[in-house]
């Protein structure tokens, strides 16, 4: 079914679902076939005018004739059109519809692969910093990607009812609540971290927030569900040194000179044998893009599968476009959010807070550094500030946890034990 002029274009198959448009006794399968195949998958732009032409007749509950087709207002040339149709032979063997639909959408696909790879050569070979051609190549896949897994169309409350009922109801894996090492933060925020769930971390440098990120990363592994960190800040040994410090309870200063003792040998081993398959994946490509990290995070999930992201951290994250730093900031934030609805992750994001947090013993939403879009798009942000001792002015081993937002329970302050000798709070 197939012009040898051109591999990917299926002209039988294309004539044999044109050739259903204005019957009346094969009109369930053509339905069906308006349903399954899209305008864009024809070779042929005019024929690609037709069946966009026959979907509006049959949603309007119209009839789909040849009067009905050429009156249409997708349809731009008559002639062209008329002569579509007069070529068309009437069907003899209905047997060939299932194979003709599928070798119309599988050219179809193949055909906007193809342009688009196409597309990201000629932008490559045109490009003179080979980040910035990555990532085009990346926005050229994640637009391919929308086009060929569009998003669901609305649905009757009547059908999303049953869904809810099934989603109250579901046990085990049907419904994956994570929780997280701190059982204060879990009662706030409906039992643990939620796919689909974007988590801001703010704080200021050295208050704890890659800590939270990667501890959550790490108990979320531990747990059996599958994690991936993208650190632009730190080096893979670094972030692995971390997790380390804190599952293995060994000092972060043994670990940096890279001395351990034999106690803390002893405590590696016995970690490393629990922890050798935690199903976690570290990436610390340090020019990290929005669109890399949906590419590589869409990989994962296929690869196998995927719960929670951390992204270490927001402002570190290469804008694509040359805008306001404002608006920079405001696109990440929500590429991470829509991110986590996508693939049903629970994404956790460190984020910088501005100067005048340490002006202040508690931070605020206002403290956001660069754009008040993290804030709007963030499920829960934890605001994070050590506590001072009331002479000294030093630190204490108390971290203060202003929960600033929280769309799925209560705003509000909890403490957590500082232990960053260990990379962990408690």
């Amino acid at each position: 079914m197939t012009d040898p002029t051109d591999p990917l274009h299926p002209a039988e198959a294309e004539d044999f679902l044109l050739a259903l448009l204005p019957t009346t006794a094969l009109s369930v399968l053509r339905d069906q076939a308006l349903t399954d195949v899209e305008p864009h998958d024809f070779w042929s732009a005019h024929h690609g005018a037709l069946w966009a032409a026959a979907r509006k007749l049959r949603d309007a509950d119209q009839r789909i004739t040849r009067r009905s087709l050429l009156a249409a207002d997708d349809v731009k040339s008559t002639a062209a059109a008329e002569r579509i149709l007069d070529g068309l032979a009437a069907i003899s063997a209905p047997g060939e519809f299932s194979q003709a639909v599928a070798d119309v959408k599988r050219c179809g696909r193949l055909r906007r692969l193809v342009q688009a790879a196409q597309r990201i050569q000629q932008r490559a070979l045109a490009a003179d910093d080979p980040s910035v051609a990555l990532m085009q190549a990346h926005d050229e896949l994640r637009k391919l990607d929308s086009i060929e897994h569009p998003h669901t169309k609305a649905r009757d409350y009547r059908d999303l009812l049953i869904q809810f009922e099934a989603a109250m109801r579901a046990e085990g894996d049907q419904f994956v609540v994570i929780p997280t090492p701190w059982p204060e933060f879990n009662e706030r925020v409906a039992g643990g971290l939620h796919g689909g769930r974007l988590y801001v971390v703010g704080a200021r440098p050295g208050q704890g927030k890659s800590i939270v990120a990667h501890q959550l990363a790490e108990h979320a592994a531990a747990l059996g569900r599958p994690a991936m960190v993208f650190s632009a800040e730190m080096g893979t040994l670094e972030v692995i040194g971390r997790m380390v410090a804190n599952g293995a309870t060994i000092e972060l200063d043994e670990i940096s000179r890279r001395d351990l003792s034999s106690h803390s040998w002893k405590q590696f081993d016995e970690y490393k044998e629990r922890a050798i398959n935690f199903p976690i994946v570290v990436d610390d490509k340090p020019d990290l893009t929005l669109g890399y990290i949906r590419a590589e995070a869409r990989a994962q999930k296929r690869r196998g599968g995927l719960d929670v992201v951390a992204v270490d951290y927001l402002q570190l994250i290469k804008p694509e476009r040359n805008v306001s730093r404002e608006q920079q900031v405001a696109e990440i934030s929500r590429g991470l959010k829509q991110l986590s609805r996508e693939l049903d992750v629970a994404v956790i994001v460190p984020a910088q807070l501005n100067r005048r947090a340490d002006e202040r013993p508690n931070p605020s939403l206002a403290d956001l550094r660069e754009s008040g879009a993290i804030e709007a798009d963030a499920d829960v942000v934890m605001l994070l500030a050590r506590r001072l001792h009331e002479k000294t002015g030093k630190p204490t081993h108390l971290l203060g946890v202003h929960i600033g937002k929280n769309r799925h329970g209560r705003v509000g302050d909890i403490e957590l034990t500082w232990r960053g000798q260990y990379s962990r709070l408690s």
